[in-house]
């Protein structure tokens, strides 16, 4: 019997019970006290009824109106607005964010900023238990972690309620040492090689002002945003009031990135759990601010029971290679279920190891080759054969590339496939490369990934994937087993196999399902540190077999359509004509541009059929989380529980919780705490109307399609379908030939 106790990170409120004295103009006031409404769909019904204002919506002329909010201001005219009238709530949400953000400027020692594009009220918190220091030419300087918190007014449509969300994003490190500080700082030797901080370096800083409130009481105000931005508009700076927060660049220059604090097993449900709790109880329980939300509540939202499903238990199953009898092997766990092999055989008959290595370790490099060819590491590990369902050999010996060069192997590597066994490699054989990285692990993580993206690309321009593996990690690992007298890195080569075999075009496991005629299109993206989005559209029939996919920019909605009707035409060329499309979708889609584009190419293929759109979207930062309290020492949910939040004008809404905690079943810590993913299904050429067993069988898709992971044997939070999309989103910035890949069936990116 299922006995979860969800709740979720909001607080509920009530609506003011009258309308609300509002006041607007069609012009700004003399010192911008104003707010401006660029939309009339953000205007409130009364005002777009009012005759004072009925010239604004002929049609003539830019929109342009002005709010105070309830704040009277000379010239402006008064409007009773009802914040419980559906076509107000975007009104009403930005009523509520300027006095949270009033509110919270009253607390000097909290900073008050809005978060992303939405433009919700962040609010920062100095951890003060969680201080790292820094060294910057031979002085000492704190790293302070600042928690931050996202607030948003929200209505709840299934239980009719308003509600304030409270998340708590990832902390951000604010530098303690002022800019003058940092830019007067000079070096022994200026003319040397010794490295500064310069302004490039720095992105976001936090300044302080004091000022005076209307009784003169003195305030501290800190101002969150760009360098670039304060200096270009002639805002408020003073170089010896402001810090910068710590951004990839900084992080990169003190050495910080990839080297934070050790990974633990502890529920991140929990530590989430407690921040917020700790936040609710400092800042949303008291007089003040029930007087902006009426009755807001002194405990999170429990779940409706009504409001929650869980995945069909089938939706687990899946399928392996043949068992001893020749049956067809099925198991709820990839690390069981892959011992009997894999579902789909790489289809190459002949393949060959070629291994890429330090010369200081040929040793390693050789051990590591008869764990491939061999298995049977500490008598538990299966050779590579096994997991492919092909022979493995080894390479002649031209082939191998042993380099001497460790911090930068790649000019070696260059050259060694300019060699004859290179250029005139046998058609008849498929190659695979083993490439040891000899990187630091102390090196850079930026130095690290380019290093292996480079050799990566220089393979795959021959027709090779490569397989890498970290030398120091591999050593570490092995030599904790030998003194431990267990078998753990017989784990890294199992994923390791699983991944190769994926990279040779076979597939590990598949989803238990009988073939339907629908096609799956995932669409993804990744976006690093100053480079752009890039885009990938992955196709799958319901089963997990994957088709091909393509990559484009972000801008490149043509490519994106394109590659849309080619998955189409290449399924339907094997399999004739999908019966229905799901498309997974990373972001919100507009159906103004992105689907108009894709409903004129169904038309121009005259292909009429429901069209499925998905928005996945990770809960990690700034959104809604499910709890379940019955898991006192964890709080994640049951896997395969889902809570419906209820239809907006987006679509429906539902957050599924993905893990590996069953019911009845034991729990491993080590397979993590993935936070739930929220799902809108919409389906835009059928006006939006979807059956019940349809959104049950979308939301059953979306959980199936995270087990068909082919990088490791553990459980993913986010489907394949908006996974693998963002892996090949992250690497294609790096390659310098954006067309290159091997065969259209080879996930040479895991």
């Amino acid at each position: 019997m299922n006995t979860q106790k969800l709740y979720l990170n909001t607080l509920t409120f009530s609506l003011p019970k009258e309308p609300v004295k509002c006041y607007f103009s069609a012009s700004n006031d003399a010192e911008r006290q104003s707010t401006i409404i660029k939309s009339t769909t953000l205007t409130p019904s009364e005002v777009r009824q009012s005759p004072k204002f009925i010239d604004l919506f002929s049609g003539n002329g830019d929109f342009c109106l002005f709010t105070s909010f309830d704040k009277a201001l000379e010239g402006f005219e008064v409007v009773a607005i009802d914040f419980s009238e559906p076509d107000n709530e975007n009104y009403a949400k930005r009523y509520y964010n300027r006095h949270l953000e009033d509110y919270f400027r009253q607390f000097d020692d909290v900073v008050v900023t809005k978060s992303g594009i939405t433009n919700d009220i962040q609010v920062w918190v100095h951890d003060k238990d969680k201080t790292r220091q820094v060294e910057y030419h031979g002085k000492r300087h704190e790293l302070w972690q600042m928690d931050r918190f996202t607030l948003r007014v929200r209505y709840d449509s299934f239980n009719s309620t308003p509600y304030l969300l409270v998340a708590c994003n990832r902390p951000a490190f604010v530098l303690s040492a002022s800019l003058a500080t940092l830019f007067s700082t000079t070096p022994d030797d200026p003319f040397g090689n010794s490295h500064v901080i310069t302004p490039d370096m720095i992105n976001l800083v936090m300044t302080r002002k004091v000022s005076k409130d209307s009784q003169g009481k003195e305030r501290i105000i800190r101002i969150i945003d760009k360098l670039e931005y304060l200096q270009s508009h002639n805002r408020y700076c003073p170089f010896d009031a402001t810090r910068p927060i710590m951004s990839g660049k900084l992080k990169q220059f003190f050495g910080l990135v990839g080297n934070g604090e050790e990974r633990t097993f502890d529920s991140k449900y929990l530590k989430y759990n407690d921040k917020i709790e700790a936040f609710r109880q400092r800042f949303l329980d008291n007089s003040d601010i029930r007087t902006l939300l009426p009755d807001l509540a002194q405990e999170f939202t429990a779940v409706n029971p009504m409001q929650v499903g869980t995945t069909d238990a089938s939706k687990r199953l899946l399928i392996f290679g043949k068992d001893e009898y020749g049956n067809d092997h099925r198991n709820i766990s990839q690390q069981k279920g892959i011992n009997k092999g894999p579902r789909v055989k790489c289809p190459y008959a002949d393949v060959r190891l070629i291994f890429v290595f330090p010369k200081s370790s040929h040793t390693e490099a050789q051990q590591l080759l008869v764990h491939f060819l061999k298995g049977n590491y500490q008598g538990q590990s299966k050779p590579l054969s096994h997991f492919t369902g092909s022979p493995i050999g080894f390479a002649e010996g031209d082939f191998h590339i042993a380099y001497e060069n460790e911090t930068n192997p790649v000019p070696e590597i260059e050259a060694a496939l300019t060699k004859e066994c290179y250029r005139n490699k046998s058609s008849q054989i498929k190659y695979v490369a083993i490439y040891l990285s000899p990187i630091h692990k102390y090196a850079s993580a930026h130095d690290a990934k380019e290093c292996y993206y480079k050799v990566k690309e220089r393979f795959l321009k021959l027709g090779i994937p490569t397989q890498c593996i970290d030398r120091d990690k591999m050593n570490e690992a092995i030599a904790k087993d030998t003194k431990s007298n267990k078998y753990n890195f017989a784990y890294t080569l199992q994923n390791m196999g699983i991944a190769i075999c994926a990279k040779l075009e076979g597939s590990p496991w598949l989803l238990d399902e009988v073939q339907k005629k629908e096609l799956i299109i995932g669409i993804g993206a990744f976006r690093s540190e100053n480079r752009q989005y890039i885009g990938a559209a992955f196709s799958f029939d319901n089963t997990g077999v994957f088709n091909d996919y393509s990559y484009f920019e972000k801008s490149e909605l043509d490519e994106l359509v394109g590659s849309i009707r080619l998955a189409i035409m290449n399924y339907a060329s094997v399999n004739s004509q999908p019966e229905r499309i799901i498309i997974h979708y990373y972001k919100k889609i507009s159906r103004r541009n992105e689907f108009k584009r894709i409903e004129d190419m169904l038309k121009a293929l005259k292909l009429d059929v429901p069209v499925y759109i998905v928005t996945i979207n990770k809960t990690e930062s700034d959104d809604i989380v499910v709890f379940d309290a019955a898991n006192k020492g964890q709080l994640m949910p049951y896997s395969g529980t889902w809570v419906n939040l209820g239809h907006s004008k987006d679509g429906h809404r539902f957050l599924l919780c993905n893990n590996t905690r069953y019911e009845g079943e034991k729990f491993n810590a080590m397979d993590g705490f993935p936070f739930p993913v929220k799902l809108t299904i919409t389906c835009p050429n059928r006006n939006d109307a979807i059956d019940t067993p349809v959104v049950m069988q979308l939301i059953d898709q979306v959980y199936q399609f995270s087990r068909i992971y082919w990088k490791s044997t553990r459980q993913q939070g986010l489907p394949v379908t908006i996974k693998y999309p963002e892996m090949i989103a992250e690497i294609m910035p790096h390659f310098d030939d954006k067309t290159i890949y091997t065969q259209s069936k080879s996930l040479w990116f895991l």
